[in-house]
């Protein structure tokens, strides 16, 4: 059963993640390319559009789609409270299914110039619902505010995100930083699989800038490494616990057949025969134990994946359900290395043979 909680810890680990991966994602992309400049604020130095390039990177059997943005500080006005955030100004080069998992409430797209989309979170700090008004004050532009309207609300879980991050159409964005439709703050290049970094790099021109998404976001990356050791330690401690019931086991089965040791020692066999005999049926032992626990991990697994029965506090853990992330080769390598490992480790109560004398073993029960 080691075995079996060993696979579902690692399914909940890959799961968990690949989801807080996909939603940063969304919003980032993979690779960002923006202009270089000594601009470290949150307002965006402009960039001339690429049009060449973008379609030779576009085709790249690794890219799944190139997108620009513009984004711009500003300060949102409700009901009842203010909030600074970031207007991001998206085209229509963004698929709408790239927001479609993260929509609450409205449309993933931007159908007029003022449409806006913002989090669940913004919306309840700043008492607005779906179709209501704000006032949007450009923070370049203080003294010109404007009348934005709720479109559609979104939510991530990921709170630096969610408390920051508001969606805007485009061109609108570019009209109210006074720059051109040709003008754009950042290239965002979603990957279909990884991709060699500096292989991009040689495509750019001398002053753009490439940065992955572990470079933007190093503190989420070193968060999830942890998450890799503690696990480790985890499934360490099981497959300790599972080699030690598995000799114990062995042990018990040796002692209550001392007498049947000393006949077949008496009748000529090598105390390496009996050993042999002993292992072969501990390694028996441990492969129905390991079809049970695959057998229970799978259905555990796909129970959770099909109807999410446990579920988790999105304000916590970023996502509403334990999140499952079925990965073929990681349960191959589970199950070679518990066959391995157990299968040394049960040569240690064979040793206990040798030590026997035929005599007094035949008359053990005696």
């Amino acid at each position: 059963m080691g075995a079996g909680i060993i696979l579902i810890a690692f399914s909940i680990l890959f799961g968990f993640k690949q989801a807080i991966l996909n939603k940063m994602l969304r919003f980032s992309g993979d690779i960002r390319i923006s202009q270089i400049s000594e601009n470290h604020s949150l307002a965006e130095s402009p960039m001339t559009r690429n049009l060449a390039w973008e379609k030779a990177t576009d085709q790249l059997p690794e890219v799944d789609h190139v997108q620009a943005h513009v984004q711009k500080p500003a300060i949102l006005v409700g009901k009842e409270n203010m909030s600074g955030v970031v207007v991001k100004g998206i085209g229509s080069d963004m698929p709408p299914q790239q927001l479609a998992e993260n929509m609450r409430e409205g449309s993933s797209q931007l159908k007029n110039a003022q449409d806006i989309i913002l989090s669940k979170s913004l919306s309840k700090q700043l008492n607005v619902k779906l179709n209501e008004s704000l006032i949007l004050y450009f923070l370049s532009q203080p003294e010109r505010p404007r009348k934005v309207k709720i479109t559609g609300i979104y939510e991530t879980g990921l709170e630096e995100m969610d408390k920051l991050i508001v969606l805007a159409e485009r061109s609108w964005v570019q009209k109210m930083s006074g720059w051109t439709n040709d003008s754009l703050g950042t290239y965002e290049i979603h990957l279909k699989s990884k991709i060699d970094p500096n292989s991009l790099l040689k495509t750019l021109p001398h002053e753009w800038k490439l940065e992955t998404s572990e470079e933007l976001y190093p503190a989420l990356y070193d968060w999830m490494k942890m998450l890799d050791r503690n696990i480790i330690i985890f499934i360490s401690l099981l497959m300790l616990v599972a080699c030690f019931n598995l000799i114990a086991t062995l042990w018990v089965l040796i002692m209550e057949r001392i007498p049947m040791i000393g006949l077949l020692t008496a009748l000529g066999s090598t105390h390496a025969q009996i050993r042999r005999i002993f292992w072969w049926n501990g390694f028996f032992i441990m492969l129905r134990g390991l079809a049970i626990a695959n057998v229970f991990a799978a259905t555990f697994c796909w129970v959770q994946a099909t109807y999410q029965f446990i579920p988790l506090d999105p304000e916590n853990y970023y996502m509403s359900a334990v999140p499952i992330q079925w990965d073929g080769l990681t349960w191959v390598l589970v199950n070679l290395a518990t066959v391995i490992l157990v299968s040394i480790m049960i040569f240690i109560p064979t040793q206990l043979i040798q030590k026997i004398d035929p005599k007094d073993a035949i008359n053990y029960k005696n």
